[in-house]
């Protein structure tokens, strides 16, 4: 083998070589930078998130807080109409006492 074909084979090993870790050094880079891209993006979607639970969070509490106070008003309304029922069965029953 003469010093050209020794030159020519190393000159291609060497370039093959150095484009290997050219190329793994580059991609490495983009793995990073679509990482840091990716992170930023579900950092942002958990903050939307969070901020979306507690607005509905919040509406939901006001939701119970009127249905509360429906319950309420139909207890009272429930209640009244109870004593009603009850004091007209006792009218009636005092009636049939004195008639019967």
């Amino acid at each position: 083998m003469t010093n050209l074909q020794i030159l020519t084979i190393v000159i291609a090993l060497g370039t093959s070589f150095l484009a290997v870790p050219t190329g793994v050094l580059l991609n490495n880079t983009r793995l990073n930078d679509v990482k840091e891209v990716l992170a930023a993006k579900v950092a942002a979607g958990d903050a939307e998130l969070r901020l979306q639970i507690e607005r509905n969070r919040a509406e939901l509490s006001a939701s119970v807080a009127d249905l509360r106070v429906l319950i309420e008003k139909n207890h009272s309304e429930m209640l009244l109409k109870l004593v009603d029922m009850d004091n007209r069965l006792t009218r009636i029953e005092n009636e049939r006492r004195i008639v019967g």
